[in-house]
Order: structure tokens, then sequence, then C-alpha cells
């Protein structure tokens, strides 16, 4: 399906990357300091994006090793080459969607996680909605929590789709790339933009 807008949105976890960061820097806390248990339940309980603040804190993630998702990489190439403005847009934290954005050289800005918000689902979808408008913006994501940023999309681009999303989202302008099993990410390339 074709889209008119301009503006693409990129999810991260299990959309440009086949991992999920939260899971990788809590391991990552946990396995240096398992004594951090104790606190990583309070920091959960003043909020995820408390904590993803607390967890970046503690926990360097070297982006180059990251598992980037080649065919959504190529999309969203194909898309900037057509003119298109691209943004990270991630309920990771900030500052691991900086350090992607920056290795990767393919977005114009950054919308992220921090300390006081978690930019996910709802949130992710009303803070898209107030910078571009409700059908201005085209969003690539993978998860049942991507639908109410998909129902506010012009289009709705679905990664690694299960067989619960693809259902649930009939109702949409739609565009799957790929469905879970198919493979699609590779650590061996470099996906970074030759300068």
């Amino acid at each position: 399906m074709k889209s008119s807008s301009n503006n693409l949105i990129v999810d991260l976890d299990h959309t440009l990357i086949d991992t999920d960061l939260l899971v990788k820097s809590s391991f990552g806390v946990l396995r240096k300091s398992p004594w951090l248990i104790l606190h990583y339940f309070l920091w959960l309980s003043k909020g995820k994006g408390y904590l993803k603040d607390q967890l970046v804190r503690r926990f360097e993630i070297n982006v180059t090793h990251l598992p980037y998702n080649k065919t959504v990489i190529n999309y969203v190439r194909q898309r900037k080459d057509e003119g298109n403005r691209v943004i990270l847009a991630t309920a990771s934290h900030k500052n691991y969607a900086f350090a992607i954005a920056k290795y990767l050289q393919l977005f114009d800005d950054v919308m992220a996680t921090n300390k006081d918000l978690n930019l996910s689902s709802y949130i992710k979808a009303e803070k898209l909605i107030e910078r571009f408008g409700e059908g201005n913006f085209d969003y690539v994501g993978d998860h049942m929590r991507d639908l109410p940023v998909w129902e506010a999309s012009k289009l709705s681009i679905i990664v690694n789709a299960s067989r619960r999303v693809i259902s649930r989202t009939e109702h949409l302008n739609r565009l799957i790339i790929t469905t879970k099993g198919q493979k699609s990410s590779t650590k061996e390339d470099t996906p970074a933009k030759k300068t």
C-alpha cells in the first residue's frame, strides 16, 4: 500500500532491532549486581520510565552489536530516499535510542522514554498526534501495544507480525513487511549508512 504521508515513524524493540532493550539492560544490570533485584522492584514501582533511567545509568549497550532488522532498515532507507522525514519513536530509554540513531545515521529525529515518561502504546500515540496530527504519519511497529499508534497513523506498517497482530489490524490501511518466523536480521551486516 502506498501512503502520501511524509513522516515515517519507526519503533525500536522487535522492529528496528530483533531484541528488547529493557530485557537486555535488566539482565545486564542484574548479572553484574544481583543484589540490585530489590532496587529493581522499587524503581519499577516509580514507573517504567524511572526503571529504564536507572538501568541505563548502570548498563551500556554496544549498539554496533545489536541484531538489526535488515528488512526494516532497507524499507527506512527507501522511504528516506523518497524524501520522507524519518523519526525513531521508542519506549526504550532515550540514551539507547540516540546512540542507535547516531550509529545508523537514518533518522531525522528521536522520540524516546525518559525517567518521567514511558513512550509506549497510548502515550506514544498521543505524543505523535500532538506533533504530527492524526493521520499525518506512517508507523512501523510489531506488537499489539502499537495498535493505538497504528490506529492514529495513515499507513500501519507491520513487522514480525504474529497471527494475533494480523487479525487485530485487518481494519487498518496496512502493509505487512514480515511475519513471525521470517529471518530478517543480521549481526554480520553493517547497517550504517556510508558517509
